[in-house]
C-alpha cells in the first residue's frame, strides 16, 4: 500500500517535533542554556504558572530558573521525563502540541537532600523555520508538587567526572 507524500511529511513533522521537545529537557538537565535556547523561535512567548509572561528569547532565557540554581549551587541536578505527548494538529508550518512531564530537582538540604517532584503540563505551538520546527509560544502549568528526600544525589559535573575516559 503506497503512502502518500503528504502522509510521509506529517510522519516526519511528528518525529522532528518529538526530538525538538527531548532536545529542551535534556538541554534543561545538562545545564546547556545554548541547546534549550535553539529550541524556541526569537518572538517565542511563554506562559510560566506565577510568573510574568516573557516576550522573546533573552527575556525567556532570562527567566529560567534552572541554570541560575545550579550554578548557585542550590539545586544539584534535575531530571526531566517526557510523558505524553499530544500533537494536537499540524498545519503546513504551524504545529500545536499537549506534553506531559514529570520533573525531579535536586536541591541540597541541611541534612538529607530534597527532591520536588513536579508533574508539568506544556501547551505548545510550534513554526516550522528554515532550520526546523522551533517552539513559538508557551503555556507551562505546574499540575501537582511534592518533596521527599533524596537517598543519594550527585552533581551533572561529579557524574561527568567519574565516567573513564573514552578512546
Amino acid at each position: 500500500m503506497a503512502q502518500s507524500s503528504s502522509e510521509i511529511q506529517y510522519l516526519i513533522d511528528r518525529a522532528a517535533i518529538r526530538d525538538l521537545l527531548t532536545k529542551y529537557f535534556q538541554g534543561l538537565d545538562r545545564g546547556s542554556p545554548e541547546q534549550v535556547r535553539s529550541c524556541f523561535t526569537a518572538d517565542v512567548q511563554c506562559h510560566y504558572d506565577k510568573r510574568t509572561p516573557t516576550r522573546g528569547i533573552e527575556a525567556f532565557m532570562g527567566s529560567l530558573q534552572n541554570y541560575n540554581k545550579l550554578q548557585a549551587g542550590t539545586m544539584k541536578i534535575t531530571t526531566h521525563f517526557m510523558g505524553n505527548l499530544n500533537i494536537l494538529r499540524i498545519e503546513g508550518d504551524v504545529a500545536e502540541t499537549e506534553t506531559n512531564a514529570i520533573a525531579f530537582l535536586v536541591e541540597p538540604g541541611n541534612g538529607p537532600d530534597l527532591v520536588a517532584m513536579r508533574s508539568l503540563r506544556y501547551l505548545d505551538r510550534m513554526r516550522r523555520q528554515k532550520d526546523g520546527w522551533r517552539i513559538s509560544d508557551r503555556i507551562h502549568t505546574l499540575d501537582w508538587s511534592c518533596q521527599v528526600p533524596a537517598n543519594f544525589a550527585i552533581t551533572l559535573a561529579q557524574r561527568v567526572s567519574a565516567l573513564p575516559e573514552r578512546s
